[in-house]
């Protein structure tokens, strides 16, 4: 985030200064910010591992958009990762983190936002039901935990092709809902692939759970 306040500083000291300009200037300089930001739309899948061995599956994701129900069109970045965590001898884990941020062209600064709301959806599923623990996420934002121990996540994400989840979020108590699919933040063939990968990650760390039981049940 410090890169892209940087950037947004860089492009207003090129121009006039904000005190100098109209109003369709400053509309004019938050399009160019905003179609900059766009390019940096990213998905990504991480592999984390603990003493060597595979402990997590994490989908990053990174997306801009302009938010004209809440935020008057300005731009936001939406970051934050859905993952499945395990260790050994303990029931495993997903946990959903989202951390939007407002992009105010008059003060030069991201301004995060906790929503009020906020769901991941897999084939129409929300995830809210299975829901054990929220916190605050670092620096502003919402994380929550699903234990589970049945595997009925598991089961719902992997029962179909590459993971897709549909993020649902809204800034204001009984406002209307943002949303956007992870599948639409990259371009088809680079989605499908990094959201197989993460769905292949699963199925590793599936088997280490598998042979930790096996192990223990000895």
């Amino acid at each position: 985030m410090k890169k892209l306040g940087i950037f947004i500083i860089g492009i207003l000291i090129s121009s006039l200064s904000y005190s100098q300009q109209s109003e369709d200037d400053s509309k004019k300089l938050e399009n160019i910010v905003y179609e900059s930001l766009k390019k940096d739309n990213n998905l990504k899948m991480e592999r984390i591992t603990t003493g060597g061995n595979l402990s997590s599956c994490e989908l990053d994701f990174n997306y801009v958009y302009r938010d004209y129900r809440s935020q008057s069109g300005k731009p936001v970045i939406v970051s934050g990762s859905f993952s499945l965590m395990y260790f050994k001898n303990k029931n495993i884990l997903y946990s959903f983190k989202i951390v939007p941020s407002v992009l105010n062209i008059k003060t030069k600064k991201f301004n995060y936002i906790k929503p009020e709301y906020s769901d991941i959806f897999v084939f129409g599923n929300g995830l809210s039901k299975f829901q054990k623990t929220e916190f605050n996420c670092d620096p502003v934002g919402k994380c929550v935990g699903y234990p589970d121990p049945n595997l009925k996540i598991t089961e719902l994400i992997t029962s179909q092709g590459p993971f897709d989840g549909e993020i649902k979020f809204s800034f204001t108590k009984g406002g209307m809902d943002n949303s956007f699919y992870l599948s639409s933040i990259l371009p088809k063939v680079e989605s499908e692939k990094v959201r197989r990968e993460f769905n292949n990650c699963i199925s590793e760390l599936l088997n280490i759970v598998v042979n930790d039981i096996k192990t223990t049940s000895k």
